[in-house]
């Protein structure tokens, strides 16, 4: 459910100079100390020419100096050895690979343009062109036409088995899910049966961990020897973030002030703005959050890590009283779902009883909760 459209549509350098005017005009409302994570994402920014993503990375690297993480996200079909010393050498130190299977069928059953020795193949590339942090994205409860239960879980159990030998320093596992008007959706309303059962489902996500042998530090995200996504945990933690592009997200927050946009998606529409109009596109919407809608989100990130965190402290970082979401904590930990860190007093860590019932934790916390 991207913003999408057809690339020959869309002049790569028409779209590049976009991206510079917006990041111009935008640096004059928005002027961070210091820049922590770029993230070149959102679909496949590899479909712009290397020379581009350098030139849009220069500027940023002029502006506020080269952050220690850069994330390009890529489809193993873009991965060159060309490519992958190009992006080595304009400055992107982190690679997210949308993988999703390591499974002929499933790869056409999503719609992917890879096959599966593509899938490997590319990290071999990637690990010669000197990347020492990648990020492999895999997508489970997919349904196989004429599969059992079993073969569900064997299809699985081998893509796990993969990401084992391959020794990735981060994963993301996301459950399948049908949006509206896709073309999932579609085969699933005509009677396809696309996903999995939620038993499956579950015994799916449970093998995550022990199969990889990797470390769950979120309800989608695993990393060996803590390589933590580190623009997640920006975003997770509240702090702000500008988005450049047509349907980017951005945060801002200003004098206790806090405010959330989006781009425009459409993609026309938002290179006139900036190329041919000189200002800034009409956003697609923007909302002003209270202390109390922006604690409430930050606490929904927070109970979706299994890292520690700490009502009060996050309160007092937004300004906000954490009093009335105290009785739905109590509630959470009396039934399990969170647990005191002993080491750590104040702290909660989410259980694992809570990460699989995710959507109950949040319902106990905010149950009452008016912005």
């Amino acid at each position: 459910a991207f913003v999408s459209t057809v690339p020959r549509h869309i002049p790569s350098e028409d779209f590049t100079q976009a991206i510079l005017r917006e990041f111009a005009l935008q640096k004059e409302h928005y002027a961070p100390r210091q820049l922590l994570t770029i993230y070149f994402g959102g679909g496949t920014p590899t479909m712009l020419p290397d020379t581009c993503l350098d030139r849009i990375l220069s500027a940023f690297f002029k502006e506020y100096g080269q952050p220690p993480e850069v994330t390009l996200e890529a489809n193993p079909e873009h991965v060159t050895r060309q490519r992958a010393e190009a992006w080595k050498s304009i400055g992107i130190s982190r690679i997210s690979l949308g993988i999703q299977a390591f499974d002929d069928d499933l790869l056409q059953l999503l719609g992917r343009r890879h096959s599966a020795y593509q899938a490997q193949e590319s990290i071999e590339i990637l690990r010669n062109a000197g990347f020492n942090d990648l990020s492999i994205d895999l997508i489970y409860g997919a349904h196989c036409e004429g599969d059992s239960k079993q073969q569900s879980l064997l299809r699985w159990q081998n893509a796990l088995k993969i990401v084992k030998n391959l020794q990735p320093e981060h994963l993301s596992c996301y459950e399948l899910s049908l949006e509206d008007h896709t073309p999932l959706w579609t085969l699933s309303k005509r009677g396809t049966q696309i996903l999995c059962d939620e038993s499956t489902i579950l015994t799916m996500m449970r093998m995550i961990p022990d199969a990889t042998q990797m470390q769950r530090y979120e309800i989608s995200n695993y990393s060996r020897n803590n390589y933590y996504s580190s623009h997640n945990l920006s975003c997770w933690a509240g702090l702000p973030y500008l988005g450049l592009g047509p349907g980017a997200h951005s945060l801002q927050i200003s004098n206790n002030t806090i405010s959330r946009w989006a781009n425009t998606a459409h993609v026309q529409q938002w290179m006139t703005a900036l190329n041919h109009e000189n200002h800034l596109p009409e956003p697609q919407f923007r909302e002003m959050l209270s202390p109390r809608s922006h604690l409430a989100e930050r606490l929904i990130c927070a109970a979706r890590s299994l890292l520690p965190w700490d009502p009060a402290q996050i309160a007092s970082q937004v300004c906000a009283d954490v009093t009335p979401y105290l009785p739905g904590i109590r509630n959470a930990q009396n039934h399990g779902l969170i647990s005191p860190v002993p080491e750590i007093p104040g702290c909660f860590r989410t259980t694992a009883q809570g990460i699989e019932l995710n959507n109950r934790l949040d319902e106990m916390i905010f149950d009452g909760f008016d912005a």
